[in-house]
């Protein structure tokens, strides 16, 4: 067969391949299709012999020859022995047809290997024969008709031919296979058009052109499941075909409805695609944003300027190629034939040389170019306006009528296969987010992105289609019927064969599109893009939130992070700086997107043990998420809020695992260089710890109290060793100044600033020992081991010791002050009595109310008998006694170690007087002696109360097996420090406090005391009568 086919294809090509075999082949070829009409008409009228009926046909056959050789003559002027023998067209066309039945042939065997179910035997036969034929057909098949493109015989058979052979090879599922049936639909693809590669609007399309279209279009009709690398070329074709004009003055009549009818496969297009399988849909949709990456991402004006300038320069050329077509011809005459031959060669009816001719002619190009806004894909456009109206896709129609072909039949195809969007949705996502961050026209970037929008929500929700149906085909083809127009679609009648596909279905995977559009986010280096897209991904969280999945979110989440604006984000890309002022609205808006989500997933996770903030990785990721944009630098403002956010979260989810990961982030923040964001990190750090509290393990506590606060306060210390004098800008330490603020004098420099967060870490510290002591003394029962509280507790006693005799300026005085309240509070809190003892009674004015105007007193004031402190039912238990009795000897050793470095205070600067009252060791010493005063109240009749004394000459021999004596010899040794100054008439502050608490100490039955008073005294000593 492959030596017949070669034989055959090269005998026709040279065959007719010069002016007279041209010629013979087109009059036996007309010849013979007349007889074959005839034949048909007559039906089934048999003729009486063999020889009868050749010779009739040998005679009709002459006598049409002989007709047109006539016409022929007599349009050129020739002899009629320049006519060639009719003998030689006969085997010519004898030999072309060969070569149409070996083709015919193999097609056939191909479906009945389809029908009877194919071995390997049978595919490698086919296979052989589609190979062997495959050469010899293509190239006489293009011989042919691009030389007789004019003879309607020629053009049908060679089609017919083509369809065969491309269906043939379409059978063999082999790769060499495959390279043959790309060649022959890009022969027949070159056929489609005049100028196929070239976007020419102007063009006017031949009967041969809209024959092979006809074709290519059914052989996508019957073969669509087979297509694969093809549609590339197939869609190109269309792309060009798609701004060509639908009417031509080169087409008749008839032609013309088969054109209208080509144009309305480009609406049928998108609905065909429903009758794919996922892997031609993705094939289909791969070639087609191919083709959009093209077109897509110069402007629309640029695209316009190129069209038209095209349109000019092609209608400059058409001009001159017809005037070049009406003065030459091929041989010098021959295109210049009427009738058959003439139009088998592309030639029109011979020229007039009369002016009304010239006219008529000018006329009807007129015509023809008023009808050229009619455009093959004008339809398309036309419905796609109304279905972008329907996805509330706001993008004018003018524009959409403006956007390139291949860009509009993406969203189209995708909106009808919108029920299993999971098949294509990662390539339609990637193409789009590349418009959008790359391409050059405004209208092109927001048309992508309102398309993304409309299908986020399709892609985090089934479809109730996707749900009843599944993911494969909804529709099958029409039958072929030539009399119908290809691409037409039916429902598939079983119903319950529709989505069913041999593929395996994906519908569990998670939807790509959202992840695809936030790492583009995330990798754009544009602030006004990121700015857009969320924008986009807000209103999409507005709608859609409920039915994000744990991935989703988390990706969301991770792509708000990296817009933060914090520079040492972990996900921060490092070639782009976030943090400079065009990327502030980026920060603010990707903020907004942030509390918008906790909104909506907050309550659900108290609620709702399926939501997806209960798993771990979620969880983390909004609580770096919150860190980040505490971190930020654009908007402190936003730094707070965020903070705030964890102390929120850890409320809704006060489980072990987010509390821990809660006050680590929140220690993270306090160690940030601006004073704002580190002082409300401090505080809430802390009122996280004490609204919660009670709910805390001991490993918590040790982990709180060990880890959190004391990493804090010693990362602030080498913080505050490190900083250098200087002068803090106002808006916390960056280069980029956005207000002047006028700072007190206080807080002018980094260590001063530095110095307030450490003093809020310890009052927080005073507060949490007050609430949550009797809690935290639980933890020392049960231990063998010395346990982790007691080595915490002097750890506490060794801070507040060093923070209450630091030395400094101005600035230390608050830092002191802080440790002398802490190192006092400690000594209450495990003393026996406990602070409550230190606490009086409050008178609770609630006895007025305003009545008829006028405040009256309507029932009796209340009286607060019971004071709130953190009493537990521990209190008794003589486990817990023995406890408190060691914390309160360590916690009075301080206090000691507080005297004993006065006196070394005292020893340096003996000769120092200290006359001022507002100096720093003056008001340090007057928050002291207020602190003791309600010490000694609390431990007056417990561990200060006055035992037997033996009267010594000197009294202030300190006694050192009594809590009394060594108290005393702390009040007196504060007492020296508190001034000499001999001249003075008033007692000092901190003098009127000693002598206070003396009187109260004396006032108690304290020998030691009362002594005291009396050497105090002086010879001012007297007695009162009574």
């Amino acid at each position: 067969a492959s030596l017949i086919a070669v034989a055959a294809s090269d005998f026709a090509t040279i065959s007719a391949s010069n002016r007279e075999g041209i010629l013979h082949l087109l009059l036996a070829a007309h010849a013979d299709d007349k007889t074959g009409n005839e034949t048909e008409s007559n039906g089934e009228k048999i003729s009486t012999s063999a020889m009868t009926d050749t010779q009739t046909s040998d005679s009709e056959n002459s006598n049409a020859a002989a007709a047109v050789a006539a016409k022929v003559t007599d349009a050129l002027v020739i002899d009629s022995v320049e006519i060639p023998l009719c003998d030689a067209g006969v085997t010519t066309w004898l030999a072309f047809k060969t070569v149409l039945s070996l083709v015919k042939s193999v097609k056939e065997l191909a479906i009945t290997n389809e029908t009877n179910g194919d071995d390997l035997g049978s595919r490698l036969i086919l296979s052989g024969l589609v190979n062997g034929l495959f050469t010899p057909s293509v190239s006489m098949l293009q011989h042919f008709i691009r030389r007789m493109f004019g003879s309607p015989v020629i053009v049908t058979n060679t089609l017919s031919s083509y369809q065969e052979l491309a269906c043939a090879s379409m059978a063999v599922p082999f790769q060499s296979t495959n390279e043959r049936r790309q060649a022959i639909l890009m022969s027949l693809c070159k056929l489609c058009l005049p100028s196929w590669g070239k976007r020419r609007p102007n063009c006017q399309l031949k009967e041969s052109n809209i024959d092979s279209l006809w074709t290519m279009l059914w052989i996508i009709h019957s073969n669509y499941e087979k297509i694969s690398d093809e549609w590339d070329i197939i869609l190109s074709t269309l792309d060009q075909l798609a701004i060509v004009s639908i009417s031509s003055p080169k087409l008749p009549a008839s032609y013309s409805k088969k054109a209208a009818a080509i144009a309305g496969c480009f609406i049928r297009l998108p609905s065909f695609t429903t009758c794919f399988t996922h892997g031609t849909l993705s094939q289909f949709m791969a070639s087609l944003i191919k083709l959009s990456d093209a077109v897509s991402f110069e402007s629309l004006t640029e695209q316009s300027t190129d069209i038209s300038r095209e349109n000019s320069d092609f209608s400059d050329a058409t001009t001159d190629n017809n005037h070049v077509d009406k003065e030459s011809s091929i041989g010098g005459k021959l295109i210049s034939w009427t009738g058959l031959a003439g139009r088998a060669f592309g030639g029109g009816p011979a020229p007039s040389t009369s002016t009304n001719n010239r006219k008529s002619f000018r006329r009807s190009a007129s015509t023809g170019a008023s009808q050229l806004s009619k455009t093959y894909s004008e339809d398309l456009r036309d419905t796609a306006c109304s279905q972008m109206g329907s996805m509330q896709i706001s993008t004018p129609r003018a524009i959409i009528r403006k956007i390139p072909m291949p860009l509009l039949l993406v969203a189209v195809v995708a909106e009808a296969n919108s029920y299993r969007l999971s098949v294509i949705e990662e390539a339609i996502a990637k193409h789009l987010c590349e418009i959008v961050t790359r391409s050059l026209s405004a209208e092109l970037r927001s048309f992508a992105m309102e398309v993304l929008v409309h299908f986020m929500p399709i892609s985090l929700s089934e479809s109730e289609i996707s749900l009843k149906y599944g993911s494969g085909p909804l529709m099958v083809p029409d039958r072929e019927d030539k009399n119908e127009s290809p691409l037409e679609v039916h429902p598939i009648e079983d119903a319950n064969k529709r989505g069913q596909t041999d593929e395996v279905d994906n519908s569990e995977a998670e939807p790509k599109l959202l992840r695809i559009l936030c790492q583009t986010i995330q990798r754009t280096t544009q602030a006004e893009t990121a700015n857009t897209t969320l924008q986009a991904l807000y209103g999409v969280l507005e709608g859609e939130s409920h039915n994000l999945s744990g991935e989703n979110l988390i990706t969301v989440i991770k792509t708000l992070s990296v817009l933060s604006g914090n520079e040492s984000s972990d996900n921060n890309d490092s070639a782009i700086n976030r943090s400079t002022r065009q990327w502030a609205n980026v920060s603010t808006l990707a903020f907004q997107n942030l509390k918008l989500i906790l909104d909506d997933f907050l309550e659900p996770m108290v609620t709702s043990s399926g939501s997806p903030v209960k798993s771990a990785e979620a969880r983390d990721a909004i609580l770096d998420c919150c860190v980040a944009f505490g971190r930020s630098t654009h908007d402190v403002n936003t730094s707070l809020t965020a903070t705030g956010m964890l102390w929120s979260l850890a409320d809704r989810d006060s489980s072990s695992g987010t509390l821990d990961i809660v006050l680590s982030k929140l220690a993270f923040l306090a160690m940030d260089s601006r004073p704002e964001l580190r002082n409300c990190s401090v505080n809430t750090l802390f009122s996280c710890v004490v609204g919660l509290g009670d709910h805390f393990t001991d490993d918590q506590w040790e982990k709180c109290l060990n880890s959190t606060i004391f990493g804090v306060m010693t990362g602030i210390a080498s913080a505050i060793k490190e900083s250098e004098n200087k002068k803090s800008v106002a808006d916390g330490g960056t280069n980029d100044e956005r207000y002047k603020v006028a700072i007190h004098h206080s807080r002018d420099s980094a260590s001063k600033q530095w110095a307030t967060t450490q003093i809020l870490v310890l009052r927080g510290l005073e507060r949490v020992l007050r609430l949550f002591f009797s809690q935290l003394l639980a933890t020392l029962l049960g231990t063998s081991k010395e346990p982790w509280f007691l080595l915490t507790w002097k750890e506490i006693l060794r801070v507040s010791l060093n923070f209450a005799t630091m030395t400094g300026e101005r600035e230390a005085l608050d830092m002191r002050l802080a440790g002398v309240e802490v190192m006092v509070l400690m000594v209450l809190l495990s003393c026996k009595s406990g602070i409550a003892a230190s606490s009086t009674a409050a008178r609770v004015g609630t006895n007025m109310e305003v009545v008829g105007g006028a405040l009256r007193s309507v029932r009796a004031a209340v009286e607060d008998k019971v004071p709130k402190t953190d009493e537990t039912n521990v209190r008794n238990l003589p486990e817990v006694d023995g406890w408190r009795q060691r914390l309160f000897e360590f916690s009075f050793d301080n206090l000691c170690d507080f005297r004993v470095n006065l006196e070394q205070t005292c020893e340096e600067e003996n000769d120092r007087l200290y006359v001022t009252t507002d100096s720093s060791l003056t008001q340090v010493l007057t928050k002291m002696t207020g602190e003791l005063a309600k010490l000694y109240e609390c431990c007056k009749n417990d561990e200060m109360i006055p035992g037997p004394c033996e009267l010594q000459l000197d009294i202030f021999i300190e006694n050192n097996d009594g809590y009394e004596s060594r108290f005393l010899q702390i009040l007196l040794e504060i007492s020296h420090n508190a001034g000499n100054d001999r001249t003075s008439r008033y007692l000092n502050q901190v003098q009127r406090g000693a002598m206070s608490l003396l009187k109260d100490m004396a006032s108690n039955s304290s020998l030691r005391a009362f002594k005291a008073l009396i050497t105090i005294s002086g010879d001012y000593m007297f007695v009162r009568n009574f």
